[in-house]
């Protein structure tokens, strides 16, 4: 993994440096400075949509197996549980628990239940953006204009991501559960894990119990189509919220650029964030869409200045709002 995120970085870094050589930081800063701001508010108020989505898709998954969760509380819930995935490295996985906790004390269920409908919130999330990166990756090529040789060695670090990704996947089909589950109970730093149980027989079965719940509650959701595909419907709605907005912050700054290469580049780049390790991708999104940007016709500074107030929005619910949320949770549940 340390090889692969090394090549990553290398193929971004170069990327970068063949964008930045256009880019003037001063004319970024006028061009950003002479944004419309009507065309800014849409984008905040799009911003504010699409997170009144994604809290009405998670709600639907929710009702499923707990009634009387305010729409209010599972907002502030979901927000802090971003700004938690937001802050923590790789691709947004860290407030998963937290929104389980939060979600399983607001409904008196079990944490068990509360993770299974995160994670059908989530998979729905996935597969939506799934279908999305299938299509902009295959579209991205007649996009670039760029010499062919960056083509064919984007083409190549594409293939040896696949690869690799293949062959992790047939390795961890070779370990054993049980051998790694008694290997994690036996860590020397765990202990105060193993104090929790009498043996690691009442350890397993505690988890097996857990897990259970878990399955059970994911089988008891699936089992509603209707709502399934609900939530992946407002998953596709969620995600074009996203494109839409960065799309308005390009027309705040008279850039010509299409809806679609919005989308293409803004997706191929928050792939490229996912396999970072920085938190939240921060950065590696960055640096991707401004070069994917002027690859693509769009001047750099331009690229880089919508860019800014793009992520400037998002940003300032994911880490701003998120972390008020957070805090109001923290104060809620404490008095």
């Amino acid at each position: 993994m340390k090889k692969l995120n090394l090549l990553v970085l290398t193929a971004l870094t170069l990327l970068l440096l063949w964008a930045a050589r256009e880019i003037s930081w001063k004319q970024t800063l006028q061009i950003a400075s002479s944004a419309r701001v009507e065309y800014l508010l849409l984008a905040v108020a799009i911003t504010v949509v699409r997170f009144l989505v994604w809290c009405a898709k998670w709600q639907l998954l929710v009702k499923q197996i707990a009634g009387g969760v305010s729409s209010v509380h599972l907002l502030a819930i979901l927000l802090a549980g971003l700004f938690v995935s937001t802050s923590t490295p790789g691709a947004q996985v860290g407030g998963e628990p937290l929104r389980a906790y939060y979600l399983a004390r607001e409904a008196g269920i079990k944490k068990s239940a509360a993770m299974a409908t995160v994670m059908l919130d989530k998979a729905g999330n996935y597969a939506a953006f799934s279908v999305f990166s299938v299509i902009s990756v295959l579209l991205l090529w007649p996009l670039l204009q760029m010499p062919r040789l960056f083509k064919l060695a984007g083409e190549l670090l594409l293939v040896l991501l696949l690869l690799v990704l293949i062959s992790s996947v047939l390795l961890r089909r070779g370990s054993s559960h049980a051998g790694v589950l008694r290997f994690v109970y036996h860590l020397p730093f765990l202990q105060v894990l193993r104090r929790k149980f009498s043996s690691y027989a009442a350890f397993e079965e505690f988890l097996s119990s857990r897990v259970e719940l878990f399955l059970g509650t994911l089988h008891q959701i699936s089992g509603r189509r209707d709502v399934l595909a609900a939530n992946l419907l407002l998953s596709f709605a969620m995600w074009s919220t996203s494109y839409l907005k960065t799309y308005l912050v390009f027309m705040a700054l008279g850039v010509d650029a299409s809806l679609l290469q919005v989308t293409v580049v803004k997706t191929v780049a928050i792939l490229a964030g996912m396999v970072s390790f920085l938190p939240g991708g921060v950065g590696a999104t960055e640096a991707v869409m401004v070069a994917l940007f002027a690859a693509t016709g769009i001047e750099g500074s331009a690229a880089l200045a919508g860019i800014i107030l793009s992520r400037a929005i998002y940003y300032s619910f994911a880490l701003g709002v998120g972390y008020a949320c957070l805090l109001w949770l923290r104060l809620s549940y404490t008095r």
